[in-house]
């Protein structure tokens, strides 16, 4: 049986996930060079710069998430933000997320963080002869103690286990987490030769 993987996955195809109920119509998109102007408030500073300033399609290198309310005159606003760099090793590393205050606690991080994971396994290049291959996502951050104990609790909550703290001179002190995924190979549908 040959196994093959995906490797022209963009991450415009995984977007599309809608959020409805007692709320606007939420949908997740790619933030693009086009659209990143408009989430210049959820992304850190520093990040957000870096991605303006990318040469050519900054997909190539990050996975940069939105989740978005669609109002009544049918324009979509961000509310959830979420930039993921894929190393060259083959690690994750989050390096902003951010979620407006008003629309915390409803799950948008998570479900971002985990469409930024299947963006990422459609992209990863297994090394020869590998159906599998572990995988290490990570986060550093220098936080306030009260702002800390809300991300590590968003972090556990998405499986991080690991909890380590880098630099404690500073203050507010510098702190690594990491969580382990397992990546396989996905085996296309009717090819069984």
């Amino acid at each position: 049986m040959e196994t093959k993987t995906f490797f022209t996955f963009l991450p415009s195809e995984a977007c599309g996930t809608e959020k409805t109920g007692n709320r606007e119509t939420m949908k997740i998109e790619a933030i693009t060079k086009e659209n990143l102007p408009r989430c210049r408030e959820l992304i850190l500073p520093y990040i957000y710069e870096e991605l303006e300033n990318y040469e050519g399609d900054p997909a190539a290198e990050y996975i940069c998430l939105q989740y978005n309310e669609t109002g009544e005159n049918g324009t979509a606003a961000p509310v959830s933000a979420l930039i993921m760099l894929m190393e060259p090793e083959g690690e994750l590393a989050i390096l902003s997320v951010y979620t407006l205050p008003e629309y915390r606690r409803q799950g948008y991080a998570s479900e971002l963080l985990a469409k930024a994971v299947f963006v990422a396994r459609k992209l990863f290049q297994f090394d020869e002869g590998a159906n599998e291959e572990f995988i290490d996502l990570k986060a550093v951050y220098r936080l306030t103690d009260e702002y800390r104990t809300a991300f590590e609790a968003f972090l556990k909550i998405n499986g991080f286990t690991d909890f380590y703290l880098i630099d404690e001179e500073d203050a507010p002190q510098v702190w690594a987490a990491v969580a382990e995924l397992r990546f396989y190979k996905t085996q296309l549908p009717g090819n069984n030769s």
